[in-house]
C-alpha cells in the first residue's frame, strides 16, 4: 500500500469517527435527560395519562417492568393502560400521593442514558412503598425518551425487636 492510500483510508476512519462524536455526552444532554426525569416524576404527581407519550418512547418498542405486576409490559398502548390502571387520566388530576427519587445516579454509554435510583411512593394513607428504579433513556428527535424502565420493591425491613 503506497503512502497516499493509507492517507486516504486514514481520513475515512477518522471521518468516521467523527461520526461518533454525535453520540457523546453534552451538558446540554445532561439537562435534557434531568428535565425528562422530572417530568417522569412530575407525570406520578399529578396522574397525567398524557406525559406517558411524552416521556415514553411511544411505539412498540418501549418496555417495562413494573413492581406491581408480573411480567414485562411491551409497547406505548399497554404502557398507558397500566398507567390508567393507577387512576391516571388525561390531562392529570389531583392526588395526594407522592412520587419522589434518591441516591439518582446517571451513566452514559454510546448516547444513551442509564438513570439509577431508589423511588419512593408515598400512599394517601401515609404509608410508603420504595425499591430501586433503572430508566434506560435513549436520544430521539431533538431531546431523550425513556425507551425502558424497571422497578422492584425493596425488601421490606424487619422491624427492630420488641422491647423487654
Amino acid at each position: 500500500m503506497n503512502l497516499r492510500a493509507a492517507a486516504a483510508i486514514a481520513v475515512v476512519v477518522v471521518a468516521s469517527l467523527g461520526g461518533a462524536t454525535a453520540f457523546a455526552q453534552t451538558a446540554g444532554d445532561r439537562r435534557l435527560v434531568d428535565r425528562l426525569v422530572t417530568r417522569w416524576e412530575r407525570s406520578w404527581n399529578t396522574y397525567d395519562l398524557r406525559e406517558v407519550d411524552s416521556v415514553f418512547w411511544s411505539d412498540r418498542s418501549v418496555t417495562y417492568f413494573s413492581s406491581e405486576r408480573a411480567g414485562l409490559i411491551r409497547g406505548i398502548d399497554a404502557l398507558r393502560e397500566h398507567h390508567a390502571g393507577f387512576g391516571f387520566v388525561a390531562g392529570g388530576k389531583a392526588v395526594r400521593t407522592r412520587l419522589w427519587l434518591t441516591d439518582t445516579t446517571t451513566r452514559w454509554h454510546s448516547g444513551v442514558a442509564t438513570v439509577l435510583a431508589t423511588w419512593h411512593f408515598r400512599r394517601e394513607d401515609g404509608t410508603t412503598q420504595s425499591g430501586p428504579v433503572t430508566l434506560v433513556i435513549s436520544p430521539r428527535g431533538r431531546g431523550f425518551r425513556i425507551t425502558h424502565a424497571h422497578f422492584a420493591n425493596a425488601p421490606p425491613v424487619a422491624p427492630p425487636p420488641p422491647p423487654r
